[in-house]
């Protein structure tokens, strides 16, 4: 008799490999057979119609804080995602000397837009160095499994101090970095993860201290990572110039091809009317057929940041609208009222203007509503289409709604990654990998660690441009193999028995909404799947029907070489 049955799924296995349906049968937190299983299970589910998959795995996030006081990992764990990677862009809450945890806070609120009051309250630093983070992950009731990178900025403070803001690291420096990064990959850690990203700067406005290692200490920290992963946030993610990109990673191979290590790097977009995604990802795949293993980090989702009205946000630096908005966000609420109100506002509005090419020009086609308080129904509806339905001009829709909800709404703004042709190129590339999911992040401006659901809902079932096993193959074995988590993100026996029931005819995105469950209860953004019938985490069922059951078997896993 097996602890767990789940009979006659239509079995996706995350190899890639065609569907079939077929019996799983789990033991032990493992996945015991495949097929045809004869023999009964303590615990059995009819999965009929439904797909069974392997759990996901989200290789960019940045819950380093956040599992400290919220170790069930939402809502990451609200998407089938099972495993999460921590540590990216070199950001994080460990190594930390005594005396930094302020500052790798202040960073984090600045880089990363988590609170500091939030971190302040929930971060509790009973460590100094990555391993012993990595045991106090290990000692929380996890509803997720967890694995991480070293983050550069911070493995840079905790040697250098203050001369890590600034400084070249000294020869002993330097060695003491490599010693300290070669204990936590001893202790299972990934390898390590940087930034060159222009806008990554502290809270005193300077460089955050990845930024300022020189060329000698990058290539000593992806030597220690030999046969492991390591990841950097490119300098030229903004320059739209695929030259200057190409160099750029030309530098980064040299040193992964030398260091005998695998590399990622972030953020890889594709923009319609440009040709700089398509030679960038020729370029890796010739890096690739040389012997490397480079894969640029993609996601499903357009990236979008979330217009607020009631506290600061891009609304008032749209492209055109500018002069107009200035000083919106100093304005009182009846005083915002009063110029949402003004017809010579809404002209200039109407009259928008600048760059196709720029993300914050207005274009109502994509502006989306995401949460309408007296209106919930307008909810994932464009202003496009709201404001054709209702006969008015989309600027009239908007500042009507935003008075009507006393300044609530949300507006979705798609900023990056807008080619649809490019996304599904990039998910049909062997050579990429998909992530950007920044749970943890950006809690009151993105949702995008949404992107499983959303490949599924619209990639794969609404539009069916990318195959369920393509999709399924990209959020398990890929990331797994690449971050040397080889006992999981396949459907195989003996591994582990992280995966997802999910109903195809019910999955879909939920409403964004508002929660104010962070200490100090400060608010993030929450959005939802739906369609997840069960998600369980090493054989626990950790969601039931789109609801999470309070079980926490998740574990802090260790990652190894690749195959």
């Amino acid at each position: 008799m097996h602890e767990l049955v789940l009979r006659g799924g239509t079995v996706v296995d995350g190899t890639g490999a065609s569907a079939v349906s077929a019996d799983v049968a789990i033991d032990g937190g493992r996945i015991s057979a495949v097929g045809e299983v004869r023999e009964t299970g303590s615990s059995e589910i009819d999965a009929s119609g439904c797909w069974v998959t392997p759990g996901f795995i989200d290789p960019h996030t940045h819950l380093d804080a956040q599992l400290c006081w919220d170790p069930s990992g939402s809502p990451s764990n609200r998407h089938g995602v099972t495993t999460v990677i921590l540590g990216l862009c070199g950001f994080g809450v460990a190594p930390c000397p005594p005396g930094g945890d302020d500052y790798l806070l202040r960073a984090l609120e600045v880089v990363e837009e988590i609170p500091f009051e939030t971190t302040r309250r929930g971060v509790p630093f009973e460590w100094n160095t990555w391993c012993e983070y990595r045991d106090f992950l290990a000692r929380q009731p996890l509803g997720v499994n967890a694995a991480g990178f070293v983050p550069h900025s911070a493995l840079r403070y905790s040697v250098m101090g203050d001369r890590a803001r600034s400084d070249v690291a000294t020869n002993d420096e330097q060695i003491a970095m490599v010693d300290a990064l070669r204990d936590a990959i001893d202790a299972g850690a990934i390898g390590f993860a940087t930034s060159r990203g222009p806008n990554h700067v502290d809270s005193y406005g300077d460089p955050v201290p990845s930024r300022n290692a020189d060329a000698a200490e990058l290539r000593a920290l992806v030597k220690a990572c030999a046969g492991r992963l390591w990841q950097i946030n490119v300098e030229t993610k903004f320059s739209h110039d695929a030259n200057a990109l190409i160099e750029e990673i030309e530098t980064y191979a040299e040193w992964t091809r030398a260091g005998d290590a695998r590399m990622t790097w972030t953020p890889f977009y594709a923009e319609p009317g440009e040709t700089v995604w398509r030679e960038v990802l020729d370029h890796n795949t010739r890096l690739n057929d040389s012997g490397l293993r480079v894969a640029p980090q993609i996601t499903a989702v357009p990236i979008t940041l979330l217009l607020r009205f009631d506290d600061r946000s891009v609304f008032s630096a749209i492209a055109g609208w500018q002069e107009v908005l200035e000083g919106f966000y100093h304005d009182s609420s009846d005083e915002k009222k009063v110029r949402l109100r003004d017809e010579n506002v809404r002209s200039v509005m109407k009259e928008g203007g600048g760059d196709p090419k720029n993300p914050l020009t207005p274009d109502f086609d994509l502006w989306t509503f995401s949460l309408v308080p007296s209106r919930p129904e307008l909810s994932g509806r464009t202003l496009s289409e709201a404001a054709a339905s209702e006969g008015v001009h989309p600027v009239d829709l908007l500042c009507d709604q935003i008075i009507r909800d006393d300044l609530a709404t949300l507006i979705e703004v798609p900023i990056f990654n807008r080619s649809k042709e490019g996304v599904v190129r990039f998910l049909e590339d062997d050579g990429t990998l998909l992530g950007l999911g920044d749970s943890g992040a950006h809690v009151m401006s993105v949702t995008n660690y949404r992107y499983p659901t959303f490949l599924l809902e619209e990639l794969v079932m609404r539009e069916r441009s990318v195959s369920i096993e393509l999709a399924i193959n990209r959020m398990t074995r890929v990331p797994a193999e690449i971050h040397g988590l080889n006992d999981r993100g396949a459907l195989l026996p003996g591994l582990a028995a992280d995966l997802c029931v999910i109903d195809p005819a019910k999955v879909k995105l939920g409403p964004v909404g508002v929660e104010y469950d962070l200490p100090g209860d400060a608010p993030r953004l929450v959005q939802s799947g739906m369609g997840f019938r069960a998600v369980y985490v090493n054989g626990v069922k950790t969601i039931d029907r789109d609801q999470p059951t309070g079980e926490r078997p998740g574990q802090m896993l260790r990652a190894t070489g690749a195959e």
